[in-house]
This record gives structure tokens, C-alpha cells and sequence, in this order.
């Protein structure tokens, strides 16, 4: 069984370059390295900018080919973007299972509505930030990663358009992060009380809870994009880091006593699992990330009404706040590692193995 990894959303959508793309260590690359390494090879596909080919490598793990394909588009939303490149290639290949990683991206919605439904190829979905698109009727499998997500697809629903996705469909896939790359850094001093990371742009986030917490708190915020002039000049009591390389991401992470997520869209970011290796306590709004994300031991769930108030009252029980933090790296250690997609991929492939089986 040769299996082909495809990330709907092309690589610049996260504001990184092809080469960034193809050394970044994380469950995207693990995935399929560790597929192979199960006798079932494997390769990861996505969009970009330009053309390339490369392989990844990680510690003793097989290498994965990694192909990326120019995408059509340079406007529009990125997320929408696609590749004819990469349809053609999907049509000449000879890959018996695809696994999309993302629901909505333009990417993976081509190749499903164009190569993969129509000629019965099977393929899997793994659930990002967007949980349906119709679509996942057709998928094999399909990867969760919180509670939320499994609740939203499972339970019925009065609106017609939306299929319910059969229980026996669904994979809970942990979050995983490389916990030796993420860890905690003692010569990284506390400089902030809070960090915070994300694209600053102008749809889907959402930064004024921070600017709300910057009138009472140290606050600094990783990450690139359009807004990050404006934001510099509009909000100069944060520090703005702009874009940063994924080699030095821990040490920002590391210079705040916690990380707060203000996003009220995103339900499990991958930086709260970062955070969390480093050993920073996440911080997130209850209605958003619900607490199989966010374990009480390791972190705080805040409410929209007063998360400043609940912010600055864990900030001042420093005892409290050294407990979480040794919990957060635990908990990353023991949940959140680079073999934690194992059993995932164990149970994605039986089932298309039987799939086949009882096809003939």
C-alpha cells in the first residue's frame, strides 16, 4: 500500500517559504515517516510558490519525499488557493490511499472533488482548524483531534445539507510536537508575563484580548504578517517579535510565564501544545477550547468577561503557576511526542485494509 500525505492549505499560508516548510520537524512529517516505517511508503505532498522536491529526515525514522507544487493562484484568500500541478500528479499516480490534512483548504477539496471521489480512490481526512466540508461523507477515516470536533460531525443535525459522519469513521489524533526541540529553557529569562503567537492578519484571528491584557500585562507576541506595522505603531506597549524561524520559536515561548490563545475561532493551535512542551502554561477562553485541550492542571480556561482579572490572578500565585508548568512539560512529554500519531495511523490503515478485503 503506497500512501501520499497532502496538505490542503499551501505552505504560505502559515507566512513560511518552501525550504522552512520542508525542515519544520512536526506531526505532518512524523505522519508519514512513521507510516513508512510500517512498511507502507509514504510521501508528503503540498502547494506553493514554486516547484520543489526534497526529503525529510528524523532521527532514525524513514526519510519522507517531500514534492511541492506551484499553486494557480497569487490573490485571493490562500486558503483557497490550488494546483493543477498537483491534481495532474494525483491522476499518474499509483497510490492506494490519500490523506488530506485539512478540511477546507483549496488544495485538498480539488483533489478529493476532482481525482479522488470521482475514481474511488480512498482517502482520509485530518481535521484542522475547519471541521466539515461535505467532502467528509466520502472520507474513509477521519482524523479528530478534540472533542468538539468529534460531537460537531457525529451528532445529528436539522440542517439537510450536512452529513453525519458514522462513529466508526473517527480516529482521535493527538497533537504532537517535538518535545526536545520544545522544552523548557532556564537560561531564558521571564521577561513577559504573557506570550502569544499567530499570522497577523486581517480575517479568521483575533488579537484584542491582547491589547485589552497589554494595559495591565507584559505581553509579546510572536509571529508575521500584514497588520504587524499597523499593530507596532497602534499598540507600542507589546513587543511585536515579527516573524520568527521555527529554530528559535522555544526561546520566545520561553520568556513568558504563560501563553495565552485569543483566538475565538481555532479550537486546538498547535502553539498551545508548544507552549505547553516549553513548559509555559496555555491559556485559552473556555467556549473555545474546551478541556481535553487544556487540562486543569496544566493551564487556565478563562472567560471573555473577565479573563484579565483571571489572567493577573494566576500570574500572582507564583507557586501555583510553577506547579502548571510542571505539569504542561509532563503532560506534553507523556501525550504530545512525535510517536503520538502511531496508534492513529495503526487504525487508519486496518480499516482501509479491510475496506479492501471485503471488496475482493
Amino acid at each position: 500500500m503506497n500512501i501520499i500525505y497532502v496538505q490542503s492549505y499551501p505552505v504560505y499560508h502559515d507566512l513560511i517559504d518552501e525550504q522552512e516548510f520542508a525542515e519544520i520537524a512536526n506531526r505532518d512529517k512524523w505522519m508519514p515517516a512513521l507510516t513508512s516505517q510500517r512498511g507502507y511508503p509514504s510521501q508528503l505532498w503540498a502547494g506553493g510558490h514554486k516547484s520543489m522536491k526534497t526529503e525529510w529526515q528524523y532521527d532514525n525514522l524513514p526519510g519522507v519525499p517531500i514534492r511541492i507544487f506551484k499553486t494557480d493562484q497569487s490573490e485571493g484568500k490562500s486558503r483557497n488557493h490550488t494546483s493543477q500541478a498537483l491534481i495532474k500528479a494525483a491522476r499518474e499516480s499509483e497510490a492506494d490511499l490519500f490523506v488530506i490534512k485539512g478540511m477546507d483548504g483549496g488544495i485538498g477539496v480539488q483533489l478529493a472533488m476532482e481525482v479522488l471521489i470521482p475514481r474511488r480512490i480512498p482517502f482520509a481526512i485530518v481535521i484542522g482548524g475547519e471541521w466539515y466540508h461535505p467532502i467528509v461523507k466520502h472520507a474513509v477515516a477521519v482524523l479528530y483531534e478534540t472533542e468538539y470536533q468529534f460531537q460537531q460531525l457525529t451528532r445529528r443535525t436539522l440542517r439537510f445539507w450536512r452529513s453525519v459522519v458514522p462513529v466508526q469513521k473517527m480516529i482521535r489524533l493527538p497533537k504532537s510536537v517535538d518535545t526536545r526541540h520544545f522544552s523548557p529553557d532556564r537560561e531564558t529569562g521571564k521577561t513577559l508575563d504573557v506570550i502569544a503567537a499567530g499570522r497577523l492578519i486581517s480575517h479568521y484571528k483575533n488579537y484584542q484580548p491582547l491589547f485589552e491584557l497589554s494595559k495591565k500585562k507584559k505581553v509579546g507576541v510572536i509571529g508575521g504578517g500584514p497588520l504587524l506595522p499597523q499593530f507596532r505603531r497602534k499598540y507600542p506597549e507589546i513587543t511585536w517579535f515579527g516573524p520568527v524561524s521555527y529554530s528559535e520559536v522555544p526561546t520566545y515561548l520561553n520568556m513568558g510565564k504563560l501563553y495565552f490563545h485569543s483566538g475565538y475561532r481555532d479550537h486546538y493551535p498547535r502553539t498551545i501544545s508548544e507552549a505547553a512542551a516549553c513548559g509555559v502554561p496555555p491559556v485559552a477562553f473556555e467556549d473555545i477550547i474546551h478541556e481535553d485541550v487544556i487540562p486543569e492542571t496544566i493551564g487556565l480556561r478563562v472567560s471573555k468577561k473577565n479573563y484579565v482579572e483571571e489572567i493577573s490572578a494566576l500570574l500572582d500565585k507564583p507557586e501555583l503557576l510553577a506547579r502548571k508548568s510542571a505539569e504542561s512539560r509532563s503532560y506534553a512529554k507523556k501525550n504530545l511526542h512525535h510517536l503520538s500519531a502511531l496508534p492513529a495511523i495503526r487504525e487508519m490503515i486496518s480499516r482501509v485494509r479491510s475496506l479492501r478485503n471485503a471488496s475482493g
